[in-house]
């Protein structure tokens, strides 16, 4: 439902009091490279270090029960819908500044290790495709506004193959495909978002879907190319982007942004939303950084 006015806003968090606060910190897993994007998922903090367990090549849903790492963010009843009012953001480190973060409700992700990494070819994903459900994997129907990226949670080997990721989109139109060419990063550390950097054939933080996608509903499977890594292990993660990245100027400074009265405002949380965070670092992130992040939302 949301809220239609300042005063309805007001009213809820005062008189209701339907407004909860989270805090949350990382470590960032290992150092960051500069010009890439790094998620903090498998760092330790106030949530679990994510494992990635389930089995290879499968697409393991997340919401906000998932036991690896997901921030306790309530569910509402329809109609009631939750948004977020507020967020602020800071990073600790020797070196990397500026940096952005970037929220984002991560869905679920497939991870490919040994010989799904070290040889080349198409590896095929196995995933319910998602649907327009009451489910909590299907909190964006049919995939609507998903987003992919490829990203490490273990040191890499060398070598830098291409990839190119399959899927459904959200129309349910099977066989599409990201931009070719797209070369991943080689001997990257733990936490890096593989397809992103600031050489050629690079982008980020998601891969580009093809023309005219506005979502992913299955992921089908990911090519690599040329030379494959020697080593490493990788997820392919599904995932909606819930605002623009934030901004930290410069080591240990907090920035927050009102999400009232900034446009586009009050991103939406869905229920079973399993906020997680990527950090893009301008320059070479020293081991150890220390995230910090602190956010209100509201319900109605």
């Amino acid at each position: 439902m949301g809220f239609s006015s300042q005063d309805e806003l007001i009213s809820s968090i005062t008189t209701d009091g339907q407004i909860d606060s989270i805090v949350y910190q990382k470590t960032t897993p290992a150092a960051g490279l500069a010009g890439h994007w790094q998620h903090a998922l498998s760092g330790v903090g106030s949530i679990p270090a994510a494992t990635f367990s389930g089995a290879e090549a499968t697409f393991v849903p997340t919401d906000n029960t998932w036991s690896e790492g997901a921030i306790p963010i309530g569910d509402q009843t329809d109609p009631i819908t939750k948004h977020i009012l507020s967020m602020g953001v800071s990073l600790v480190a020797a070196a990397g500044a500026p940096w952005f973060i970037l929220p984002i409700d991560l869905v679920g992700y497939a991870k490919l290790t040994t010989t799904n990494v070290s040889t080349t070819g198409a590896k095929t994903i196995t995933m319910t495709p998602i649907a327009a459900t009451a489910a909590k994997v299907d909190r964006y129907p049919n995939g609507e506004g998903l987003r992919i990226f490829v990203a490490s949670y273990a040191t890499m080997g060398a070598n830098a193959p291409t990839m190119q990721v399959t899927y459904t989109n959200s129309a349910g139109t099977t066989g599409r495909t990201t931009t070719a060419g797209i070369v991943s990063t080689a001997s990257a550390t733990s936490g890096v978002l593989l397809n992103s950097g600031n050489a050629a054939n690079k982008v980020g933080p998601f891969l580009n879907l093809a023309a005219g996608d506005t979502g992913v509903k299955d992921i089908e499977s990911l090519t690599w190319g040329g030379t494959a890594h020697a080593s490493g292990s990788v997820f392919i993660g599904l995932c909606k982007p819930l605002c623009m990245p934030i901004p930290v100027p410069a080591t240990g400074l907090y920035n927050m942004v009102d999400f009232v009265n900034t446009l586009p405002s009050l991103p939406r949380l869905r229920n079973g939303a399993n906020v997680q965070f990527l950090i893009f670092a301008t320059g070479a992130t020293t081991s150890g950084a220390t995230f910090y992040t602190n956010f209100d939302y509201g319900w109605n």
